[in-house]
């Protein structure tokens, strides 16, 4: 899973994902030097992860549940005979 830094101070938050956690830990601190005076802001700021495969809001499931059904619902035709010739 990606990582991203924000910053609750200004509403900042990474602006590409990070595949590894140092790497977004980095930006933070060049967030807070250029923006904070190298210092942490009084509203926090941190690194999270961020679920890649969540859709909007994270409400839906991801891709690889569709897949499950649909291979699931075939499979089921299948052993009922509507998939029979």
């Amino acid at each position: 899973m990606p990582y991203e830094y924000f910053c609750n101070q200004c509403d900042a938050v990474s602006p590409n994902q990070r595949e590894r956690e140092v790497d977004a830990e980095q930006e933070l601190v060049d967030h807070r030097r250029a923006t904070h005076g190298s210092l942490r802001p009084a509203a926090g700021d941190g690194v999270r992860r961020v679920h890649a495969e969540a859709r909007g809001d994270g409400l839906l499931p991801a891709g690889w549940f569709w897949a499950l059904l649909f291979l699931l619902g075939l499979l089921l035709a299948n052993c009922s005979g509507l998939l029979a010739h």
